[in-house]
């Protein structure tokens, strides 16, 4: 009787290591996006080929005010379309603050693939109007970068003054002239490719699918992408005013340049 009993609380064990197994979830592996980055030529060919919604400033939906702070926005091919003073360009419209005092508004904006090699970057031109819908004054907004170690603070930083009484709306389009041009971006060393695997890890022969990028870049600009705006605050302030605007002047070393100072004391 006593054999019996230990055989059946054996078989009732197993069975119950059996029922443990198969509830045991095996994880999955995360799952990488495989989609390929935004293309330039694609987002041209998109401009090229949409209907104009509007075809005078006036034409505009000024339904949005200003951020009092700055919040992201995208261009994309679903994006409306304008045909202004004969140039196509997505566009956002706002209705400025009342004005009391001149102040600034930021640009912030990011490369459009991690990969910088095939990424682009979409550059504001800024246009001021007054209430007759009259253009005050217009610029294509430089960009510079400023890389930070909280990645929203990162990109390509510009920033416009309003300093007219008159200023009543603020248009952001893309123009000619900045779809021709680029942008200087220093790439930031920080990568996983840097981490030293010891050749003992189970890790080791993972290899990177494609080689990071470093060193420097001119991004072209497109007529898409993401757009952070606003009414600047001091941390945007900050990396304006510190952005790296072009490549550095090489210059002679530390030893040279501390000889020439003691030569002309």
């Amino acid at each position: 009787m006593h054999r019996f009993l230990r055989i059946t609380f054996s078989l009732l064990a197993l069975a119950s290591l059996a029922g443990c197994a198969h509830a045991v979830k095996v994880p999955l592996l995360p799952s990488f996006d495989s989609t390929p980055p935004p293309s330039r030529d694609a987002a041209m060919q998109h401009l090229e080929s949409a209907t104009p919604c509007c075809h005078v400033w006036a034409d505009l939906p000024f339904n949005e005010t200003l951020p009092d702070e700055p919040r992201e926005f995208t261009l994309d091919k679903f994006s409306p379309v304008a045909d202004l003073d004969g140039e196509r360009t997505h566009f956002l419209a706002f209705l400025l603050p009342k004005y009391r005092k001149p102040y600034r508004v930021v640009f912030q904006t990011q490369p459009s693939a991690r990969h910088l090699g095939n990424s682009f970057l979409l550059a504001p031109t800024v246009t001021v109007l007054n209430a007759g819908y009259q253009p005050i004054s217009s610029a294509d907004v430089p960009l510079c970068v400023y890389i930070n170690w909280r990645p929203s603070m990162s990109g390509g930083f510009g920033a416009v003054t309003i300093d007219d009484p008159n200023a009543q709306y603020l248009v952001v389009t893309t123009s000619k002239k900045q779809l021709k041009a680029t942008t200087y971006w220093a790439q930031s060393p920080t990568s996983f490719s840097s981490v030293d695997v010891p050749s003992a890890s189970a890790f080791s022969s993972i290899k990177p699918a494609a080689p990071v990028t470093s060193g420097s870049f001119n991004l072209k600009h497109a007529p898409e992408g993401s757009l952070t705006l606003g009414v600047m605050t001091p941390a945007y302030a900050s990396a304006v005013d510190n952005g790296l605007c072009g490549k550095p002047a090489k210059g002679n070393g530390v030893l040279p340049e501390l000889r020439k100072v003691l030569h002309n004391f």
